[in-house]
């Protein structure tokens, strides 16, 4: 199954912001397993960096975006 995944998802994962947080870990869980294939737009990855950067600084930013890379695919 294709998921396209709303950057406000990713950013309850990433930022494991409540009450939303749980719902996030199990989706990214299935995504980590194979059981769904991932996607988010390529435009939403300067918006994630952002919205990290200012909430808790550059490196975990940086790791946010990479974490997202692995995990996702990016559409187009």
């Amino acid at each position: 199954m294709r998921v396209l995944i709303d950057t406000n998802v990713v950013l309850d994962f990433l930022q494991e912001r409540e009450p939303f947080v749980k719902d996030a870990a199990r989706l990214f869980a299935r995504i980590d397993a194979g059981e769904i294939e991932g996607f988010i737009a390529a435009t939403k990855i300067t918006n994630i960096y952002y919205i990290v950067r200012r909430a808790s600084g550059m490196e975990a930013a940086q790791n946010a975006i990479a974490q997202v890379l692995e995990d996702l695919n990016r559409a187009y």
